[in-house]
């Protein structure tokens, strides 16, 4: 579970105001629930229609039967027909229907998990706290620079240029050199200095995330020659990824502050930047 500190603190204390959780099965449930209101009910409401007009089609079929056999008292064959039809049309829209909202939920779990597995990684900070990523959650948004030794130092480079505005708005940096490489040069772009306390991290347990990371790539289908990245909302939500460099210059301007006017609000607050 997460709360809130002031801001001013919330690194320098973090270990002692906030504890990681994952997510169970239950929770996760919640949350798919919290992001989809009414996906349930259709889900009920075309699971009934569905069981309704399969209901409908076997009492249909055995009144074809008696059509075609000629029983007595039986209903006109272009009716049972007629019937027939709708009742498989409704079978197959409710059906397709059902069937989309099933999808997307088995997806929206399945995001929601990577995003959990990801928030369980551990980071250690330029005070030397350890913690998991989750926990960073509410405080700051994270952008996961992913590649070879030189393609984290460019992006790292380039970041330099925006790093005050983005600073500004709770951004940073996680540099992640887990596509070969020397480790020397990994060392040198791990060591973090007093001033990079709300600016960067260094990922501890490279082969988890080496490992998260190659999921992912599995799932999307992309391949590390230009690098990875990814930046998450204030709620630990992926907001984005690509290929490349981050867009640092797209998140220093359409991102809200930490504070002051025009800041993320919370969990209630549906803004938190568009890039």
């Amino acid at each position: 579970m997460l709360f809130r500190c002031p801001y001013g603190m919330l690194l320098t204390v973090l270990s002692d105001c906030v504890t990681f959780r994952s997510l169970d099965k239950r929770q996760l449930g919640l949350r798919s629930e919290a992001e989809a209101p009414y996906r349930s009910l259709r889900v009920v409401l075309f699971g009934f229609q569905v069981l309704s007009a399969g209901v409908a089609f076997v009492i249909g079929s055995t009144q074809l039967v008696s059509a075609l056999a000629n029983a007595p008292r039986h209903l006109p064959l272009q009716e049972v027909a007629q019937g027939l039809a709708i009742d498989a049309a409704g079978i197959g829209i409710f059906g397709w229907l059902l069937k989309r909202d099933l999808d997307a939920r088995d997806k929206q779990i399945a995001r929601m998990t990577r995003e959990e597995d990801l928030g369980s990684l551990q980071i250690e900070l330029a005070n030397k706290k350890t913690l998991r990523l989750a926990q960073l959650r509410q405080f700051v948004r994270i952008v996961i620079v992913a590649g070879t030794s030189q393609q984290v130092q460019d992006a790292l480079e380039k970041a330099e240029e925006f790093r005050e505005p983005l600073e500004e708005r709770g951004v940073m940096v996680i540099p992640l050199p887990i596509f070969e490489d020397s480790n020397a040069e990994k060392d040198k772009q791990n060591q973090l200095i007093d001033k990079d306390l709300r600016w960067k991290a260094t990922a501890l347990r490279q082969g988890d995330w080496a490992s998260w990371f190659q999921i992912q790539m599995k799932t999307a289908n992309k391949k590390p020659e230009k690098g990875l990245y990814i930046s998450l909302r204030m709620d630990g939500r992926v907001r984005g990824s690509g290929t490349g460099s981050p867009p640092w210059d797209r998140l220093a301007v359409a991102l809200p502050p930490v504070s002051g006017p025009g800041a993320w609000g919370g969990l209630l607050d549906g803004f938190d930047g568009s890039v």
